[in-house]
């Protein structure tokens, strides 16, 4: 940890401010990435950048900071993973969609990370992407690709390299399929498991199967059911496993085949019961989701909706999102009774509190570097603030409450 510095010395953050294009047709929904960067060299604001069609954020996923400190986030949009200097200055862009080795064939379902030597960038894909782990230098050239020798239908939603032979993938499956009424619900099958560098699983530490879709007729035009446990995990720096479905006040510590080594507890609030209140404003937003694009398509389709009355699933997941921070603490997005607001909470690998943080920002990451803040605006705009860590993992996040976005 870096040591404490005198608040007049916080060095700058840069901050990503995405908004539509109205310049291309109307047809395109776009968001142009604007960079500000932000100095105490005499409060002023310093504001660069122009609208380079290269710098594009249009469908900003996940954020990374790399090995070099430079920030890369991938674009689903146009499946470009694209890098930002630490100072916020377009540097190049990586991938692109394609059929072909080193491209995203699945550009909108897709996950990417640095292997443990930081010398190469992989990505993975979901149903009807590639088949293998894509492997490329930092500047994007392809370097290898390894297949998978698994067998029937299946994506890789999630995926982490802890060494070369243990690459944890979070696959997923398609599972049984059950009838009620004129209702056919789908489940699917989420799996954690071990591959080797020869491609092969070695373990599976985890599953799950839940229903999790429902149609008028069989694998097809279906709408996901609401309130389904969460499949939420990460690797600790020993190769074990943190697992949560978002319904406990504790979190699992599995070791590599699976077995439960202990339950963490933490501080946060019971999962609250499904109401039928829920259900009705699900309902109620689906419906005009689906009319505002394709009436036909919820007339056949999508009206399946207003048949599902009473939920399957009994509680709301209170945790959204887990984080294994870089110093091995755990950071936690969970619930509150507002809808725009999130609580983040802090603590040590043990569950004891550290920090906690009521924002309405969606989604707050530490890595080594920076605090990196992800904000939807009124006007449907996303902002992404990322800031200069200075000081311990509790003290640069307390300091996201300053941030005016």
């Amino acid at each position: 940890m870096s040591p404490d510095c005198d608040i007049n010395e916080i060095i700058t953050p840069f901050f990503f401010q995405i908004h539509y294009n109205h310049n291309m047709k109307k047809s395109t929904f776009a968001l142009i990435l604007i960079i500000t960067l932000l100095t105490t060299l005499n409060g002023d604001f310093i504001i660069s950048g122009e609208n380079n069609p290269e710098e594009d954020l249009i469908y900003p996923k996940k954020i990374l900071e790399g090995p070099d400190k430079n920030i890369y986030i991938y674009d689903s949009q146009d499946a470009f993973i694209k890098v930002f200097s630490p100072e916020g200055k377009f540097l190049r862009k990586i991938g692109g969609k394609g059929e072909g080795p080193g491209q995203f064939k699945r550009s909108d379902a897709a996950d990417f990370g640095f292997t443990p030597d930081g010398r190469s960038i992989y990505f993975t894909e979901f149903f009807r992407g590639h088949k293998w782990i894509t492997f490329l230098d930092p500047d994007g050239k392809l370097k290898k690709t390894l297949k998978y020798n698994f067998t029937g239908n299946y994506g890789v939603l999630r995926s982490f390299i802890h060494n070369e032979e243990m690459i944890f993938l979070q696959r997923e499956r398609s599972g049984k399929e059950i009838r009620k009424g004129d209702i056919y619900y789908a489940h699917y099958i989420s799996e954690l498991i071990i591959m080797n560098s020869k491609g092969r699983e070695t373990t599976i530490v985890l599953t799950r199967e839940n229903p999790s879709t429902i149609s008028f007729v069989r694998r097809g035009g279906d709408t996901g059911i609401p309130f389904n446990p969460l499949f939420l995990w990460g690797i600790t720096k020993r190769g074990n496993v943190l697992f949560t479905d978002g319904t406990k006040n504790y979190l699992k510590l599995l070791n590599r085949q699976g077995k439960l080594l202990k339950n963490i507890t933490i501080p946060v609030a019971q999962a609250q019961p499904v109401t039928k209140k829920d259900l009705d404003e699900w309902r109620t937003r689906r419906k005009e989701f689906h009319n505002n694009r394709n009436r036909s398509w919820y007339k056949e389709f999508g009206s399946v909706i207003e048949k599902y009355t009473n939920s399957i699933f009994k509680y709301k997941p209170s945790i959204l999102g887990m984080q294994i921070t870089p110093t091995g603490n755990i950071l936690l997005q969970c619930r509150t009774e507002k809808e725009d607001l999130f609580d983040y909470l802090l603590t040590d690998d043990n569950g004891k509190l550290l920090v906690k943080l009521t924002s309405p920002f969606f989604k707050i990451k530490i890595t080594k570097s920076y605090i990196i803040v992800r904000l939807f605006t009124d006007d449907e705009e996303t902002k992404i603030f990322i800031m200069n860590r200075q000081s311990s993992e509790e003290k640069d996040l307390t300091k996201v409450e300053s941030i005016n976005m």
